[in-house]
């Protein structure tokens, strides 16, 4: 292998910088091709401590010498083997400063990676009150460190690996040790091995990918942006997945009740925090089935709703264009439309345009005489009952749910709500994460755990993990089950 031909191997990479230096006029040896990736790589190290080094080290080494004893000066790494060519490209684009001594045909790696980086901040997806105020950030070194901080044992444990054969994505699985499930760990081990994919980009992709299902609707693993939420679940005997250039950690096993949890619980007396939870529990079920039971009373089963509702109803729609199921999936839409236009837009000017244009088209639609009120305020609750549900992938899946639900409610009235609802837990009872029943602990029933998950307890009365994890270490000082 000669410089040109690293040269050419690096033609069409413009951000790879070539350079050869002359160490030593005197030694034979003296001539080093340093390679590195623009941005990726700390300049300073190169100028200031990589080539002084080198110099020192030419000046004091024998002629006679067939391989230079640079790791007592400097940590460099051999590159070795068949596919040492890949292994240093790799490395380089990594952040890793190549040398290469043509003369030994020497191939060594030198981490001095600086990529582009930043500071933990307040995570934005979830606020925090009284939490600590640092989240993960997109490099791997630092979220692992962020866990570590909290954890200081030897028991939690940090597997590395690499995903993607042509992004080489860091992966990092960590656990405790001596608490989280022999067959969970090696469930999660195997699925991440099983997992081919040219590039890895999100940890979304991830979480698709080790579902254990070929088509989830629903999320199968939880996610998480704040370090002390993904500590205190490792403590329960899940695990944690960091992927390399995402904020977002996944966790699993992650049963249904778990993913309706905030990250906020663990930092509020426990009375404040099983009212919030029977608030989400109440948004998830009035989001997913408010509009598809409205309907199908309103518009088949009129008998069923008191004499003044139904007076008051009627009165609403009087001249009204359109029919109630029609009505309603207008202003679904229209709801969904003002969200994702939130979302899409800058935070300040998201929030603006979701609020006041919510308030003033709604009211505009009304007197217009375009929807009713009782559409518009069944719509509203539906839409902000969802706000309660802390995790996003299941916001999604509950926003596409009730839509669905309308829709069969629209056809086929009381009849296929009760299908659909029935339908909907069949298919919950069936869903699995790692094993963990996704209902758990309401089923299979686990009554140790069902307060807990439902509710709260006080920290002094949380002796035990949660049950469904099967964990090797059952017992704890504190912390609730889940």
């Amino acid at each position: 292998m000669h410089e040109q031909d690293l040269r050419d191997w690096f033609a069409l990479s413009g951000d790879v910088i070539v350079k050869s230096y002359r160490l030593s006029e005197a030694h034979p040896k003296g001539r080093v091709l340093l390679m590195y990736c623009e941005g990726m790589t700390n300049m300073d190290h190169i100028e200031n401590l990589v080539l002084p080094k080198l110099e020192d080290l030419f000046k004091n080494e024998l002629d006679s010498a067939s391989k230079l004893d640079v790791n007592t000066m400097l940590q460099l790494i051999e590159i070795t083997g068949s596919n040492a060519i890949e292994s240093m490209t790799v490395s380089l684009y990594a952040g890793s400063l190549i040398l290469f001594f043509e003369e030994t045909q020497l191939l060594y790696a030198l981490d001095i990676s600086a990529p582009p980086n930043r500071s933990p901040e307040e995570s934005s997806t979830e606020t925090s009150i009284k939490g600590p105020r640092d989240a993960f950030t997109e490099s791997i070194v630092t979220n692992i460190a962020l866990v570590r901080k909290r954890l200081l044992t030897r028991t939690l444990c940090v597997e590395k690996m690499q995903i993607g054969t042509r992004s080489n994505t860091s992966v990092a699985l960590l656990y405790i040790d001596d608490v989280i499930n022999a067959n969970i760990l090696q469930e999660a081990k195997q699925r991440l091995q099983a997992i081919n994919v040219d590039a890895l980009i999100s940890s979304s992709q991830l979480e698709e990918e080790m579902s254990g299902r070929k088509y989830p609707f629903f999320p199968l693993l939880d996610y998480a942006g704040r370090p002390d939420y993904v500590a205190d679940s490792l403590l329960r005997g899940r695990f944690a997945v960091i992927v390399d250039g995402s904020p977002m950690v996944l966790i699993a096993p992650a049963n249904l009740m778990y993913i309706l949890k905030s990250p906020e619980d663990v930092h509020s007396p426990y009375y404040y925090v099983a009212f919030e939870r029977v608030l989400r529990i109440g948004g998830l079920i009035v989001s997913a089935l408010f509009p598809g039971f409205w309907i199908s009373i309103s518009a088949f089963n009129l008998d069923q709703i008191p004499f003044p509702l139904v007076a008051t109803i009627a009165t609403s729609r009087l001249g009204l264009p359109l029919s109630g199921p029609m009505d309603f999936i207008i202003m679904l839409l229209l709801f969904e439309l003002f969200r994702e236009a939130g979302a899409r837009l800058p935070k300040v000017v998201g929030q603006t345009v979701t609020v006041v244009g919510g308030l003033i088209v709604g009211d505009a639609a009304i007197r217009a005489g375009i929807t009713s009120p009782t559409t518009l305020v069944v719509t509203s609750i539906s839409t902000i009952s969802m706000y309660t549900l802390v995790n996003q992938s299941l916001a999604g899946t509950i926003t596409v749910l009730r839509i669905m639900i309308l829709i069969i409610s629209t056809i086929f009235g009381i009849f296929g709500f009760m299908v659909s609802l029935m339908g909907l837990v069949l298919y919950l009872s069936t869903l699995e994460s790692f094993g963990v029943p996704y209902l758990s602990p309401l089923s299979p029933p686990q009554f140790r755990d069902i307060i807990p998950a439902i509710l709260a307890k006080p920290w002094n009365k949380m002796k035990r993990r949660p049950k469904a994890l099967h964990t090797k270490d059952d017992t704890r000082q504190g912390g609730e089950s889940s």
